[in-house]
């Protein structure tokens, strides 16, 4: 039987059978060091879902029963529901012989974990060829195994035996002799057998014998291992990889040498096929037509891309500031400058796609924003006596604090452990948080010279550090607050992009020239104030570009422009019709009626009706003044 791989466009395999991949052994191992730790429940959702199949497996009286159907589920759930799979796992579900009460538990539990909801918080990034080994159409029933019942049983009471022990030699052991027994000869594939054990045992048993990756990270590293497509090769093979990764790494699960190996299985297909005819199939043709659907994105990063680490874009309100962040993030996690014909819903389109892979993180900066959101805090969890989390409090529960993560410790753990992949973190209205108390020691590593160096953090007392593949792109209106205002440890650590009013953008308004409108406006605003306060251009865009009708531009007014003015000036009205060159229309003068003496001159003020408004009383604004 053929690997689920086989589906993968041959090229992708004539790669790893043609020649090794002379990448610098080196750099794999600096890498390698580099990667935090996997955390099982925290990567993605395959582990629990094995880890609760095998449970309730266990609990079948009569283990002759199972066979092949069991085998696919058991093999499915190692893969993972990454794409609205469910109708799948529900009927191999129904298929299996599990108790009629434990199917539906499994298939509530494993539709739980791969909501699309809980997939948005998993830590593992799938990339393109990976989604497409985990998302093929694959089937067991043709292969040896098939028609050997007694040993898919033995594999499961296998299963079921090792889910019990903790010590790496005892694993390796039983494992080793319940293969020789009865399984060696089953014609069991060994990525079955690999992917099902690592997701009991992680830190043990590492993955082999995937076709395309099969041995790339380990071949790269100089681990000679035996025939990974024979089955009593497995354990003597895994006892080499623990070997080396516990002589060389600090990391435990054995994940990390797979996710390697689909980074530099990447980085080979870039170097040595940039330009690479389509491949035949099916499949193929699914991906051609998905290629033609979507902007292809770009995965991986072989070269650093040319760009200040932290960038802060100001500007006054309405200068496109969140408008050109989009842009600014989508060059960053390609690593390339935007194309000069590419319109901005292609660029939309791709912003929103990192967004959903977790490789652009957005969030706004407030008054009440702290520490404990942004890098890491402590939350109190309901325990029972066993210590498994519960959300029923009684006499035998009890309260624990545990650290979890914010939004910009979460991102840079992913990007410390995709190093070829860029990440941005956009900080919307940066300059309205309290830097010191959201960032604390943090202010120090997102210094470029900084990167890469390690901090012990309070809570979790885990070491962390900001990668250099992590971007940091922030919004900083200049109406709310000044740069020069600005936390002077921030200013020294990013470099600023101004952001200015652009009125040339603007066109004519059913006869109202809005460039000269918005050019009058700021000119006047800039005298009677500061630059800091100008009116974007923004304002007098929609969706479909600028605005062309009367009615508009009198909603614009306003609704915007005047009540911007307004809070401009603390409502200083005569300034305000400065500002407008008003003759009595946008800001009516009235004298009091109802008051009896009113001789000190005191005027009031009343916002004109915009249906009374003209295009002449719009055209007067940027009209000379004599």
């Amino acid at each position: 039987m053929q690997s689920p791989l086989s589906t993968i466009p041959v090229r992708c395999c004539q790669i790893m059978e043609r020649q090794p991949f002379a990448m610098d052994k080196t750099l794999i191992i600096d890498e390698l060091k580099r990667k935090t730790e996997i955390l099982p429940n925290e990567f993605d959702a395959t582990y629990r879902s094995v880890r609760k199949a095998v449970e309730l497996y266990s609990k079948l009286r009569r283990i002759a029963v199972i066979d092949i159907n069991d085998l696919e589920l058991l093999y499915y759930l190692s893969l993972g529901c990454w794409e609205d799979s469910m109708v799948k796992l529900k009927d191999l579900i129904q298929k299996s012989h599990l108790l009629h009460s434990d199917k539906q538990l499994l298939f509530t539990t494993v539709s739980s974990l791969w909501s699309k909801e809980s997939v948005r918080q998993f830590d593992h990034i799938v990339g393109k060829q990976e989604m497409t080994f985990l998302t093929a159409e694959n089937s067991l029933k043709n292969s040896p195994v098939a028609k050997d019942g007694e040993a898919i049983q033995f594999f499961f009471m296998m299963c079921i035996n090792i889910s019990g022990l903790e010590k790496d030699e005892k694993l390796f052991d039983t494992a080793q002799d319940m293969l020789d027994s009865r399984i060696k000869l089953s014609g069991m594939p060994v990525f079955v057998l690999s992917r099902i054990l690592h997701c009991l045992k992680p830190f043990t048993f590492p993955i082999i014998g995937e076709r395309a990756v099969d041995g790339l990270v380990y071949r790269s590293l100089g681990i000679e291992l035996d025939e990974t497509g024979v089955i009593l090769n497995y354990i003597p093979n895994s006892r080499r990889i623990f070997d080396y990764r516990n002589a060389n790494f600090k990391f435990k699960n054995m994940r990390v040498f797979d996710v390697m190996s689909w980074e530099l299985l990447t980085i080979e297909r870039e170097a040595e096929h940039p330009e690479s005819p389509a491949p035949s199939g099916s499949h193929a043709q699914a991906a051609t037509r998905e290629a033609e659907q979507q902007p292809v994105l770009r995965k991986r990063q072989l070269v650093k891309f040319d760009a200040p680490l932290n960038q802060i874009l100001y500007g006054p309100p309405g200068t496109g500031k969140t408008y050109n962040i989009v842009r600014y993030a989508v060059e960053l996690v390609e690593g390339r400058k935007i194309e000069p014909g590419d319109t901005y819903a292609s660029i939309k389109s791709r912003y929103e796609e990192y967004a959903s892979l977790g490789r652009i993180k957005f969030t706004t900066f407030h008054q009440s924003l702290s520490y404990e959101e942004f890098v890491e805090g402590i939350r109190p969890v309901v325990v029972d006596k066993y210590g498994n989390d519960t959300n029923i409090a009684h006499a035998d529960t009890t309260v624990i604090y545990r650290p979890y993560n914010g939004v910009f410790k979460s991102l840079c753990e992913k990007a410390a452990k995709s190093p070829f992949m860029n990440f941005v973190a956009i900080i919307d209205e940066i300059n309205r948080g309290n830097i010191s108390r959201i960032f604390g020691e943090l202010i120090t590593l997102i210094e470029d010279s900084k990167r890469g160096t390690s901090v012990i953090l309070p809570y979790s007392q885990t070491e962390f550090t900001v990668p250099t593949n992590l971007y940091i792109l922030g919004t900083m209106n200049t109406a709310d607050r000044s740069i020069a205002m600005l936390d002077i440890a921030l200013r020294r650590r990013f470099h600023f992009i101004e952001m200015m009013p652009q009125p040339s953008l603007l066109g004519d308004c059913d006869g109202v020239d809005l460039c000269e409108l918005l050019t009058a406006l700021n000119e006047r605003i800039e005298y009677y104030y500061d630059r800091e306060h100008a009116i974007g251009h923004a304002y007098f865009m929609g969706a479909s570009g600028c605005i062309t009708t009367l009615s508009e531009l009198r909603e614009v007014f306003s609704t915007k422009i005047i009540p911007l003015l307004q809070e401009y000036f603390f409502d200083d009205y005569e300034r305000i019709r400065l500002i407008l060159n008003d003759e009595n229309t946008f800001i009516e003068c009235v004298a009091p009626k109802y008051i009896k003496h009113f001789d000190s001159g005191q005027k009031l003020y009343r916002l004109g009706d915009p249906k009374n408004w003209s295009r002449e009383h719009f055209i007067n604004i940027y009209r000379d003044v004599l």
